[in-house]
């Protein structure tokens, strides 16, 4: 008796195993028809465990930089080393690559971890949009772009028939679009994600709510503003950023993830560079737009980036910021939430945010950035790092 119920459960088992197995070989089927590029990705692209595996993201377009070696080093003495220590244990549990703080002119602490250097180049998953919003600002200062509540479907003509045609730039900038926010796990979402014609993915989005009035953080709004400064400008983002903003930043090569060769980057993630240029980007925004002597973006340009959203006080053009303070951060409607065990020390804090742990804090008031990039972790403690570090400055 007991010998045939273990066959018969085993036997069911077995039966379950194979319908799951046969439903993910058919998912991948129906994938691969549907866009071989997706299941290729899926399968053989870089893991959010190999930050710095960014050559399995295939293919690239080079955004060329001009590096220089102006970074100030200066010795700890501005920030107490118990507090680094501590700040060092935590980058170490979470399985950090890079950890680097600038204080007060100066380079005060750089720590990469065994396998990694500075010319370590890995992917930052969505801080690449802080990146992207300095582009718009760019296009403005130079008049691509004539403002930022013009309409996007001057450029996005796809979008002149229809209830998206009055969507501004803004808008796109605030994650207050209105349109339907792609639900992880569906293909709508792996599309764009992983797919091999981004703007087909992201043209194909219809409206969920009139424009201007709710906020869904969405890949799709960011890789719209891409084509903006695409169109806008003429050019192609990695030539526009390569000699707008990388270059002036003194920055090193970078690299951008593409959808297929000669096509777009994925203006919502994957702009591969090393630990040290996401410093000269945090500089850029803690100097208002200023690299040295010269001014490479307009203040105003900075201070609006940086000013809260109508929809959502902590977030302002595709960055993050910590004040209103709180425990909680809520990206849309269908994903999970970012936490923190204890609100920001310091209330002007604003930070460039890549899933899972990739960060550039930068707060003003302390003329202090701090760069951490390593493994993607659901459970990243967004105030630990910053707070530790704050609490070590000595004032």
């Amino acid at each position: 008796m007991i010998r045939a119920l273990l066959r018969w459960t085993g036997r069911i088992v077995g039966g379950l195993f194979a319908a799951i197995v046969l439903l993910v070989l058919g998912a991948l089927l129906a994938m691969w028809i549907a866009d071989p590029t997706v299941p290729r990705n899926l399968l053989f692209g870089q893991s959010l465990s190999q930050p710095a595996a960014v050559e399995d993201s295939q293919p690239q377009e080079a955004v060329p930089g001009r590096p220089r070696d102006d970074i100030a080093i200066g010795a700890q003495v501005t920030i107490d080393p118990r507090g680094l220590a501590l700040a060092e244990q935590y980058a170490d549990k979470m399985r950090s690559v890079a950890l680097l703080v600038f204080h007060r002119g100066a380079l005060r602490y750089e720590k990469y971890w065994p396998g990694y250097d500075a010319a370590t180049r890995t992917n930052p998953n969505s801080m690449h949009k802080g990146v992207l919003a300095l582009a718009v600002g760019a296009a403005i200062a130079d008049g691509y772009i004539d403002s930022v509540d013009a309409p996007a479907s001057r450029w996005i003509t796809e979008w002149q028939r229809d209830a998206r045609r009055d969507i501004t730039v803004r808008e796109l900038l605030q994650m207050r679009s209105g349109l339907e926010v792609p639900i992880f796990g569906t293909w709508k979402s792996a599309r764009i994600l992983f797919g091999s014609d981004l703007m087909a993915g992201v043209s194909g989005l219809g409206v969920a709510a009139s424009h201007g009035t709710d906020f869904q953080y969405s890949n799709a709004n960011s890789q719209l503003l891409l084509t903006v400064v695409e169109r806008a400008t003429g050019k192609r983002y990695a030539e526009y950023l390569s000699t707008r903003i990388w270059q002036r930043l003194g920055a090193s090569d970078a690299a951008l993830w593409m959808d297929r060769v000669g096509g777009q980057p994925r203006g919502f993630c994957c702009l591969f560079a090393t630990a040290r240029d996401w410093l000269r980007v945090g500089r850029l925004i803690l100097d208002r737009g200023r690299v040295g002597e010269a001014q490479v973006l307009p203040e105003a340009w900075i201070d609006a980036m940086t000013a809260p959203s109508p929809r959502n006080p902590n977030f302002g053009m595709q960055v993050w910021l910590g004040s209103p303070p709180g425990t909680e951060r809520v990206y849309s409607s269908y994903t999970v939430k970012a936490f923190h065990s204890r609100p920001f020390a310091a209330p002007d804090i604003v930070y460039l945010d890549g899933f899972g742990g990739q960060r550039v804090y930068i707060v003003p008031s302390l003329d202090l950035v701090i760069v951490r990039t390593g493994v993607s972790s659901t459970d990243w403690d967004d105030a630990i790092l910053p707070n530790t570090i704050i609490g070590a400055v000595r004032r």
